[in-house]
């Protein structure tokens, strides 16, 4: 019997989840409340160039959805050279995005920002800059840990993500064995998509900032061991 799973992803975003859950009954059924668009950061792009000129300058990723959208830009514009830059990447899953768009990450996140930050704080140079590709509406935790530590950041947005009018939804499964959500933002959205109400099954937060804020919206979900895929997964299949 197979066991549905609602995740607020899109499909594209599932397929690394699935392939880690086969072998299981257990299968995904997106549920994307939020859909992805390029953004073109035109007055961002001169200060993120100069920026990676310094010596010590990083490059940080904290999205599976930036680097394509970063290489691919910086080779339109002929910024080959932000590429090059030692980059630090937030978890796995963001890694595996880097490693398809031809980036090599020096240093690979707990799954976490501020965890990223930590680790990476300890390997920069005093006072270099950062180079953070990311998405419109971010979470604040990795550059305030960053300027923090002495750091200067930034921000170069390179995708927005944007609500899904609910009717574009997909609709429910009959039966669901758990609901995932992957964001504070996703968290929102889902309870909007479906209601106002958690639906009667179990719900599970990809980390503890997420788990957070949907608690405030009266979803209770616990979280995997460490906030990525593999733990993830794990969770699924033990729920």
């Amino acid at each position: 019997m197979t066991r549905w799973v609602l995740i607020t992803r899109t499909p594209a975003d599932c397929s690394d989840l699935q392939r880690m859950l086969e072998g299981s009954d257990i299968r995904l059924r997106p549920f994307p409340v939020l859909r992805v668009e390029d953004v073109t950061d035109d007055p961002g792009w001169p200060t993120a160039i100069e920026a990676a000129e310094h010596d010590g300058a990083w490059l940080v990723l904290a999205s599976p959805r930036a680097p394509d959208r970063l290489t691919r830009q910086a080779r339109e514009r002929g910024a080959s050279s932000l590429l090059e830059l030692p980059a630090a990447v937030v978890g796995t899953g963001t890694e595996r995005a880097a490693l398809a768009a031809g980036l090599r990450p020096a240093v690979v996140g707990p799954g976490t920002g501020v965890g990223l930050a930590d680790e990476l704080a300890g390997r920069m140079r005093d006072g270099a800059p950062v180079v953070f590709a990311c998405g419109h509406d971010r979470r604040p935790e990795l550059p305030a840990a960053l300027e923090t530590a002495g750091h200067r950041v930034v921000p170069l947005v390179v995708y927005r993500m944007r609500p899904t009018p609910p009717r574009e939804l997909p609709p429910l499964p009959e039966s669901l064995h758990a609901v995932v959500v992957t964001s504070p933002r996703a968290a929102r959205l889902y309870l909007e998509g479906v209601g106002g109400h958690p639906l009667p099954c179990p719900h599970i937060a990809i980390g503890p900032t997420t788990r957070d804020a949907a608690s405030g919206l009266g979803i209770d979900c616990r979280t995997p061991s460490t906030p990525d895929l593999e733990s993830l997964a794990e969770e699924l299949c033990r729920t």
